[in-house]
Parts: C-alpha cells; sequence; structure tokens
C-alpha cells in the first residue's frame, strides 16, 4: 500500500504522504500523551488545559483576531457554547485515554464512522455497496474485538519502548 503510495504519479500524491505523516504523527503524540498521564499521575485537566492554553495563545498571536470585525452577540453565544463542549469533550478523551489505553481511544474517536458508513450504505448511491458494507463489517469486527480486551497498553506496537533503559 506504502508502496504504491509514494510510486503513484498522480498529483495529489504530496496529499497523501502529509496525510500519512500526519496520522502516524498523531498516534505517536497520543500514545505520548498516554505514556505521560500514566507515568506521572498528572491531572488529565491541568494537562489538557495547558495544551490548549499553549496553542491558544500561538493561535492568537498569528491569526490577530482584534484586528477585523467584531463577532455580533448570536456568534459570540454560540462560540462560548462550542469552546465549552470542546472542552468537556478534551477532558472526557483524555479521562478515558488514561484510563482505557491509546487504542481504545484513538478507535472510540471513529466510532462516529460506523453510523456514517452504515448510512451512507442504506440511503447514498448504490455504487460500491460491496465495499461500504464490507468496512462496516470490518469496523464492527473491530470494536467487538476491543470490546474482548484485545487491546491491552502490552500489545502495542510502542510497548517495547518503555521496556528499554535510557
Amino acid at each position: 500500500m506504502l508502496l504504491v503510495l509514494f510510486l503513484s504519479p498522480d498529483w495529489h500524491t504530496p496529499l497523501q504522504i502529509i496525510h500519512v505523516i500526519g496520522n502516524f504523527l498523531r498516534i505517536w503524540s497520543v500514545y505520548s500523551i498516554y505514556r505521560y498521564l500514566s507515568k506521572t499521575g498528572a491531572s488529565v485537566v491541568l494537562f489538557i488545559f495547558s495544551c490548549v492554553a499553549l496553542s491558544s495563545i500561538i493561535f492568537l498571536v498569528l491569526q490577530k483576531p482584534w484586528m477585523g470585525r467584531p463577532l455580533s452577540n448570536t456568534h459570540v453565544v454560540s462560540s462560548v457554547i462550542n469552546g465549552g463542549i470542546t472542552a468537556l469533550y478534551y477532558i472526557l478523551w483524555g479521562i478515558g485515554l488514561k484510563s482505557c489505553g491509546p487504542v481504545r481511544a484513538i478507535l472510540a474517536e471513529y466510532s462516529g464512522v460506523v453510523l456514517g458508513v452504515l448510512s451512507a450504505a442504506l440511503y447514498g448511491r448504490r455504487g460500491h455497496i460491496f465495499k461500504k458494507v464490507g468496512g462496516l463489517f470490518a469496523m464492527l469486527a473491530s470494536f467487538y474485538f476491543l470490546s474482548q480486551g484485545w487491546a491491552m497498553a502490552t500489545y502495542s506496537p510502542f510497548y517495547i519502548l518503555s521496556l528499554i533503559e535510557l
């Protein structure tokens, strides 16, 4: 798959390479966060707050939102509500990561995909129906295996890194 990805002459190959690298960095960061939270026993809320506060300061400096038009009252209210829901999501995700492990946390983010594929198979175009149903069964099988405990932290590909003494 990766060999075909790098040898493909299409114009969107650089975007695919960026996508693969981005997914690898996302998985690596989730395992790093899990290792940090489990080894140090740090507070999830404090860790998430420090990460979001730092990124917010960086985006404030880069985007300069005070230079443009002011938001209307309805936009301010919806932004505050969206921020509260996002903060709750981050905190619940961090607690789930700390208690369930990185594999389950990553796959739980994609649980909505099952509903999307099911909706596309039932109500979408009828083309490639076997691929859609096959993907749906693969996702349901992976959720079943995860619910049976097949995603222990000791089975992760990065588990060997915790055994190596530096």
